[in-house]
């Protein structure tokens, strides 16, 4: 399956950046508003204010100036972690990696192709055109030199070529998942942003909080079995990412929603956001590893690859170390017609 994977507008470029700037200004505001508002959020900020002030247990009414600097750390230093908490969500961004799966999607189709009956190679670029022509010409000669320059060394160099774009395909498919990884990452983020702001918006003074529930879905579909290589099994099954499942299963689904937001005051709804972040965060982490592992794999697979007879090798040819009266002597001489 050749898939294409395009982020949603309003999870690209600026457009999702302004948004998420937006959405974490305006959680911040209304933690503000309803910390001095709602009855329980405003107790709790004065009681932490005085234990941070006093010594002593509150019981004496507190002067007005006091209450007033109590209001004033609220709204300038309460939530202050909100905003860059955000912004750090700003990157990476999923499309930072189009150049190169279009690049690896080029090399895909350049080496790409068919060979016929009569061992001729069918490519999307035409330099490797030229080996059918070397074949024809190698066809006007015969010896011991010229048999084994076709076998040995033309039609290995024929199937390496072919093999090439099936490395370039699942290199770009990996890139691909890592991409979606990341569309999904800022969907979470701001699907949270929005959450928190329902549940802040809705605390009502000492009842009992709505429940708000926000889920992160960053799951990139792995077990892909793939003969990456035909004739190579140096990717086991279950080793890659597999883009075709992963498109499948749509490319930013609605999450299963796991995490409470809902809580009695501000302060709390906050501490929920901040958990909701390192939640995650550890599963950007573990798909980022997925990847990595995946690549990891890939390039080791192409290293055994290129030795010895593997799918990637071309073993130079005999005619490349025979002398030049191996060739005379009738190794390698011209068809008689």
């Amino acid at each position: 399956m050749t898939s294409q994977v395009s982020t949603p507008a309003e999870l690209a470029g600026a457009v999702y950046k302004a948004t998420i700037r937006e959405k974490a200004a305006e959680l911040k505001r209304e933690l503000i508003r309803q910390t001095l508002e709602d009855i329980d959020s405003w107790l709790k900020a004065v009681e932490v204010e005085w234990q941070r002030a006093h010594p002593e247990p509150m019981g004496r009414p507190i002067p007005p100036e006091e209450l007033e600097a109590y209001r004033n750390h609220v709204r300038h230093e309460y939530y202050e972690w909100v905003e860059p908490a955000f912004e750090r969500y700003l990157d990476p961004d999923p499309d930072a990696a189009d150049p190169m799966i279009a690049a690896l999607r080029m090399i895909e189709s350049w080496f790409q192709g068919s060979q016929d009956d009569a061992g001729n190679l069918a490519t999307g670029h035409a330099g490797l055109i030229r080996i059918n022509d070397v074949r024809l010409e190698m066809g006007y000669w015969e010896g011991d030199l010229q048999k084994n320059f076709l076998d040995n060394f033309l039609s290995p160099l024929q199937n390496a070529s072919l093999n090439q774009a099936a490395v370039a395909k699942v290199v770009r498919e990996q890139l691909e998942c890592n991409k979606v990884i990341y569309i999904r990452r800022r969907k979470g983020i701001l699907a949270l942003a929005e959450k928190a702001i329902e549940a802040v918006r809705t605390l009502n003074h000492g009842r009992d909080p709505k429940s708000y529930k926000w889920g992160t879905l960053v799951l990139a579909v792995t077990g892909t079995a793939l003969g990456v290589v035909p004739g190579a099994g140096w990717v086991a099954a279950g080793a890659l990412l597999d883009i075709a499942a992963t498109i499948d299963d749509g490319l930013a689904p609605e999450p299963q929603p796991t995490h409470e937001l809902g809580a009695p005051t501000a302060q709390e709804v906050a501490i929920k956001v901040a958990e909701a972040m390192s939640k995650m965060d550890a599963d950007i982490a573990g798909e980022e590893s997925k990847v990595r592992t995946a690549l990891e794999r890939i390039r080791d697979g192409v290293v055994a690859a290129r030795t010895g007879a593997g799918a990637l090798a071309v073993p130079e040819p005999a005619l490349y170390w025979a002398s030049a009266s191996e060739i005379i002597d009738g190794s390698l001489r011209p068809r008689r017609r």
